[in-house]
């Protein structure tokens, strides 16, 4: 009989725990995360979401073989902590050991967006596929590699990083304090600000009554209200970042041969197949012909399950 585990998805806003055993959701639980509670907050907070989630498995108060957390990177996979994630007010916090001390299991640590990936691959729109490329656009744009059927770390665990490829040279500054990444020209916050310069000078009249100069306020809903909206300075910017979309998967394509890449997060959901259509025909056009041929760009299937997913299949695949 398949062990019972624990995925957890940790991100800036919210942590979601979910119990699977042998693939199926038992039960689960979402909490808000609190940035401004340090170390021994964020650790009591995660281990009360687990016994929520094991509280919520009917018909029996059940004791997990092994937890799983994807968690924003850079992490030290190797030692279970989280180096200095974004908006979770810790660093160097080792995830691993306080969930091993609370609950007497092993935990596998493993970033996000590689146990997004690795979720689609084991159970969504990449099941069957061996060669797996993820990319998430957001705030920034995240990435996953399943290489011959396994999820791909790398030498310290943080392999994927496909947002930070430079795409133009002297291009807009990343958060990453480079300047020209994938990430500074094709994210959700790439696009808000080049809304927000337009906005500011009369044109995308949607982004300029709900926005006004606050680029946070340019979420994946209100782009796509650019799109449906059909007015040409909004369709040219957002034409111009899928272009580069494609151009950065067109990259790891040439480099890496996949079966398949795979896109998600809230900004595909929102624009669906216009923004997959347009960044595939990118990348055909700008990969090499022999390697684009036959691959399929796709958009994820498991929405917010995707990370407790992978986290919980990598969770269950380290009692082997």
């Amino acid at each position: 009989m398949d062990a019972l585990v624990v995925g957890i998805d940790l991100g800036g806003s919210k942590m979601l725990a979910t119990v699977y055993r042998g693939g199926q959701r038992l039960g689960s639980t979402k909490r808000s995360t609190r940035p401004t509670a340090g170390a021994d907050g964020l650790a009591a907070d995660l281990v009360g979401t687990v016994e929520a989630a094991l509280a919520a498995v009917k018909d029996e108060r059940p004791a997990p073989a092994a937890i799983g957390v994807g968690a924003p990177g850079p992490i030290d996979a190797r030692n279970g902590t989280l180096v200095g994630p974004p908006n979770l007010g810790v660093s160097d916090f080792p995830i691993r050991d306080r969930l091993e001390e609370a609950f007497g299991v092993p935990v596998v640590v493993e970033n996000d967006v590689n146990a997004g990936t690795y979720g689609e691959h084991r159970y969504g729109a990449a099941r069957g596929r061996r060669h797996v490329i993820g990319i998430f656009p957001g705030t920034g744009i995240g990435g996953g590699l399943v290489l011959d059927g396994r999820l791909y770390r790398g030498a310290r665990g943080n392999a994927g990083e496909v947002g930070h490829m430079i795409m133009q040279l002297g291009g807009p500054m990343c958060g990453c304090g480079q300047y020209g990444c994938l990430e500074a020209v094709a994210s959700r916050s790439a696009i808000a600000r080049d809304l927000i310069a337009q906005a500011a000078i009369g044109r995308v009249p949607p982004v300029a009554a709900k926005a006004g100069t606050d680029v946070r306020a340019v979420r994946s809903k209100m782009i796509a209200r650019v799109l449906a909206a059909g007015e040409r300075p909004g369709i040219d910017l957002l034409e111009r970042a899928a272009e580069r979309l494609g151009i950065g998967i067109a990259n790891c394509v040439n480099l890496l041969n996949p079966e398949m890449v795979v896109l998600g997060g809230g900004l595909v959901e929102k624009l669906g197949d216009w923004l997959i259509e347009r960044a595939a025909d990118s990348m055909r056009r700008h990969a090499l012909p022999a390697l684009a041929e036959g691959v399929e760009v796709v958009a994820a299937a498991l929405g917010d399950e995707a990370v407790v997913r992978g986290a919980a299949a990598l969770a269950q695949e380290s009692l082997a």
